[in-house]
């Protein structure tokens, strides 16, 4: 009975014949007791009598807020998710208290992770997809209300959606603020390593800018020294070796041009750095391959 205890406070200046206490009284253990359409109604009665009930003085913030955040719970309890989610932003102009902040930021999280996860919403009478809907609340969420106690957890599950969807750019964004800006994460080892799958998705092939390879690297590395014991760390240097061979085929790739241009001594250098690091790989078959059909002394070149 603590939340009925606190609205009750509240209302200690609001006459005794007042019709307002008692509603909030079955409002609340409505609530409780999982009664949760007849806790809407009760709550939506009470937040009207609030604002318009005939001569009464205009209800001090705290308790407006109160009642919405009542309203948000049980909304919420019947999947009302939409309608929660505008209550919660009625609340945020209700003048609330830390506790009634802290509560309607947690409903809207939640609210925004169940429909990242695959919670529909009803409109027009069909249950739609709402995974946008809920990347759009977590988004807003940690850009207007940052270290909260669920932030890094959303900040998590936007960047885990986005690499999911084949966004791996906006992925590594969230992979890098969370681990720039909430070090001591429990998502800390897992968005190591995802961040690395990110950079290492935006590499549309060897015949582009290897570049962003050193980045994945770190990620890797980063993590095996940090959670060497972890779950993943055999991926992570999976991850690694495929590192190896893209570099690999990038320098067959110009050791080939070389190749084509007669400059022999420079082609040598990039087919036996890849022997050297990929020896049991294909391309350095292929690297062995063109070594041996070079003529025996390098051209000299400048």
């Amino acid at each position: 009975m603590t939340s009925t205890v606190a609205l009750l406070i509240l209302v200690t200046s609001i006459q005794q014949a007042d019709p307002l206490p008692e509603m909030l009284i079955q409002a609340s253990d409505s609530l409780e007791q999982g009664l949760y359409p007849e806790a809407v109604a009760l709550y939506e009665d009470a937040i009207e009598l609030v604002l318009y009930g005939d001569d009464r003085e205009r209800a001090p913030g705290p308790l407006l807020a109160r009642l919405r955040l009542g309203l948000a719970e049980g909304l919420r309890a019947m999947r009302s998710n939409d309608d929660a989610l505008r209550v919660t932003e009625d609340i945020f102009d209700s003048d609330p208290g830390p506790e009634t902040l802290d509560r309607a930021l947690e409903i809207r999280y939640e609210i925004g992770l169940s429909y990242l996860s695959g919670a529909t919403r009803r409109l027009l009478g069909l249950e739609v997809n709402a995974e946008r809907k809920g990347l759009g609340v977590l988004t807003d969420l940690v850009q207007r209300y940052p270290f909260q106690p669920f932030s890094d957890d959303a900040i998590f599950h936007c960047g885990n959606w986005y690499l999911r969807n084949n966004l791996p750019e906006d992925a590594e964004r969230y992979f890098e603020r969370l681990l720039r800006e909430y070090p001591e994460s429990s998502w800390s080892s897992a968005t190591q390593i995802l961040a690395g799958d990110a950079v290492l998705a935006q590499i549309k092939g060897v015949e582009y800018d290897m570049g962003p390879l050193a980045t994945a690297e770190r990620h890797y590395r980063r993590y095996l020294r940090l959670f060497p014991d972890h779950g993943e760390s055999q991926r992570a240097r999976n991850a690694l070796e495929q590192i190896d061979l893209m570099r690999a085929q990038r320098r067959l790739l110009i050791a080939q041009f070389y190749i084509r241009l007669e400059k022999h001594h420079s082609a040598r250098i990039y087919l036996e750095k890849i022997i050297l690091t990929v020896p049991a790989s294909d391309t350095a078959a292929e690297a062995a391959r063109l070594l041996d059909s070079l003529p025996a002394v390098p051209d000299e070149e400048e």
